[in-house]
């Protein structure tokens, strides 16, 4: 099998009843509307078996106390004298500590697509799971509680894949990741964002996203501007590092690509659609369906010299048709480029 998919409905379970969980702005109802209607364009493709991670398999990545706050929340129960204080998280991750369920399921199916490729017997695979990228070891933002693809990537590394590429290009910096990662040389991320975010300034910290802090703590950012943004206003607030221009950013991710501090096992990509010109992307990255093709073909082109398997998991995309249509492009491109 050189390609399959997993967008079973479980990996949207929750540990009560839907109705009676609150949520805020563009989380688990909207995604699950987005899988739901990915998987009906997909449908023709393989599917990968369902799957359940454990609780246990997110300590690869995720602190013991801010799990067991987690696991506490999802059940309702009161937080006990080890857990006295609500985790860290933003107002947009109101009611995903419910959505336990879902995450385990969700990374189960990355760690079986894993286990397919170290058998030989799957080259590319595409996981739609609740997203994760903002998800630090111990605390979380923008819709990500827990971070499944940071977890998918060390159970590889058990698994024998040692050196994972993560590349992210989702408008949003990964700063999850990134911070999980920091200084790992075992996992290096790449990541393509808007230099100039206003979520992110308010809720993470824009100097996290540059060339500087990212060269620092052993990593790659690749922060846009707008043409006309006046940079200077950006160093003026310490924010330094090199800055690119949409037109630049998939010839600077090539780049990018050839300077990797070795050659990886694995590559994963957190591919996010927000980066779309009809979505947040207009005006910095400005990319259209056949950028988000030539991305991945140049992924896939990099992942065929080194010899190496690619997983995708969905990212961001905040209009449905958009993202729908561009992430349809990704996993057509996944499946049948040679």
């Amino acid at each position: 099998m050189r390609f399959a998919t997993y967008l079973h409905p479980q990996t949207f379970s929750t540990s009560k009843h839907i109705q009676e969980i609150s949520f805020t702005g563009s989380s688990f109802t909207y995604y699950n509307q987005v899988r739901h209607t990915l998987k009906n364009y997909l449908k023709n493709y393989p599917a990968l078996p369902l799957r359940k991670a454990r609780i246990t398999d997110y300590l690869r990545v995720h602190s013991r106390e801010y799990l067991q706050k987690i696991i506490l929340q999802a059940f309702d129960r009161p937080l006990d004298e080890i857990s006295l204080c609500l985790p860290q998280v933003s107002i947009e991750c109101q009611g995903l500590e419910y959505c336990l369920p879902g995450y385990l399921y969700g990374l189960g199916g990355m760690m079986e697509a894993i286990d397919q490729m170290k058998q030989g017997n799957l080259e590319r695979a595409y996981c739609f799971s609740m997203v994760g990228h903002h998800a630090h070891i111990n605390w979380g933002h923008g819709y990500c509680l827990l971070n499944p693809l940071a977890a998918a990537a060390r159970y590889a590394q058990v698994q024998g894949f040692e050196k994972v590429l993560i590349v992210d290009w989702d408008i949003h910096h990964g700063d999850g990741t990134q911070s999980i990662f920091i200084n790992d040389r075992s996992i290096y991320c790449i990541s393509i964002h808007s230099a100039v975010d206003l979520y992110m300034a308010k809720a993470s910290d824009l100097k996290v996203g540059t060339t500087t802090v990212a060269e620092a703590v052993g990593h790659c950012n690749i922060p846009i501007v707008s043409e006309s943004f006046p940079v200077k206003v950006l160093e003026s607030e310490g924010i330094t590092g090199r800055f690119y221009c949409g037109h630049q950013s998939i010839s600077t991710f090539e780049e990018a690509l050839e300077n990797l501090p070795w050659q990886p096992d694995l590559v994963a990509i957190f591919s996010g659609y927000d980066s779309h010109r009809d979505d947040c992307g207009k005006g910095i990255t400005d990319w259209t369906n056949a950028d988000f093709c030539k991305l991945t073909e140049i992924v896939l082109d990099f992942a065929k010299r080194c010899g190496c398997p690619v997983l995708s998991t969905h990212g961001g995309g905040y209009r449905l048709p958009v993202t729908v249509a561009a992430a349809t492009a990704h996993v057509r491109t996944l499946a049948t480029y040679v």
